[in-house]
Parts: C-alpha cells; structure tokens; sequence
C-alpha cells in the first residue's frame, strides 16, 4: 500500500514527482504526481500491487537494482512526456539509508542552477556545486570535478545552506525543488 500523498489544489498542475525509497528501491513514499507518472496509462488504484511495480519502474529507468554512487541522473519517458529521474542518497538513520528520487518534466539538462544562483544571490562557484549536488556527487566528487580541497566544497555549502535558509544539503536540495514548484504553480 503506498501512502496517500498530498494533493495539488485545484487549478495547480505540478509536473514534479517525489518517490523515496530504501537502498534497494523499496517503495515508502510518493507523491500523486510521482505515481501518475511512473503508472501512466493507468491510475496507480488500477494496478494491484503498486509498491512492487514502482520497484520496478525505478530500477528499469535507472538501470540498476540497487541504488549506488554509480547511479545517475536518468531521462525517460511517460506518454510522450519527457521527464528525468535525479537520485540523491539521503542521510542513514536508525531504520538505513533512503533514496529521495525527483522526477521532473521541466529540465532534462539538471537544475537552472543560474536562476537558483540569482535568487539566493549565490556566487557563480556556490552555483557550481549546487550544480553538482543536483546531479548526486558526494562533497570529494565535486571537489575533484571543480578541482578544489573537499574542506573548500565543506565551506561552499555553509554558505549555501546560510544563504538558503536551511541546515542540511538535502534542505538545500528540498528548497530548489520547492522554489520550481512555487515557479512552476504559483504557489
């Protein structure tokens, strides 16, 4: 059984979906956009056992059954609509690890990080590594990719977290999804 997700008010069409999942890609959340999408041309209530299926539906676009750094960001389609699915490994608790997986219709290139720098008066090196957090990189990966220490990437996302409002980089990441939303709805 999957967990009722909230509803968009009337008149309000979002075209982002949220799943979270465990490691293996166990269904324990998703939103009323997420399952429309990964069961379009049927309703979610029209399969029997919808958890199994989105099971499957993630790790077939992902291809992979489980998640790992290995995992990245992964175009598809539902209908015609093009969408793209972006995994990031949240933090463990006492039950594991869990899967946060976006799927947006808007961006198949990854965030407009440029829009997100303007907005929160981010410097174009703050804007970078959002960049690459939306693509999943660990803080090492993205201090390779943009040639600087990890402590460097530690102190950028300080900074970002501050300039943002929240504590944590999956904040960081909540907060861009949601600022699209807003965007996108007029919410």
């Amino acid at each position: 059984m999957v967990p009722r997700a909230r509803q968009a008010r009337p008149g309000h069409n979002t075209s982002t979906g949220f799943v979270l999942t465990d490691l293996d890609f166990n269904l324990i959340y998703a939103n009323s956009t997420a399952l429309g999408i990964l069961c379009y041309p049927r309703k979610h209530t029209e399969i029997v056992d919808t958890a199994p299926f989105i099971q499957q539906q993630i790790r077939s676009m992902l291809r992979a059954e489980r998640f790992s750094n290995d995992v990245v960001p992964a175009p598809f389609f539902s209908g015609l609509r093009r969408y793209i699915c972006r995994p990031f490994r949240l933090d463990s608790d006492e039950r594991g690890a869990k899967v946060a997986l976006v799927l947006d219709r808007r961006r198949s290139d990854g965030i407009e990080a440029e829009e997100v720098a303007q907005r929160f008066r981010l410097s174009p090196r703050e804007a970078e590594t959002i960049r690459y957090l939306s693509r999943g990189l660990t803080t090492k990966e993205i201090a390779h990719e943009m040639s600087v220490s990890p402590n460097t990437i530690k102190q950028f996302m300080r900074l970002i977290m501050s300039k943002m409002g929240v504590t944590t980089r999956l904040g960081i990441l909540c907060k861009i999804v949601s600022d699209v939303l807003e965007v996108d709805t007029g919410v």
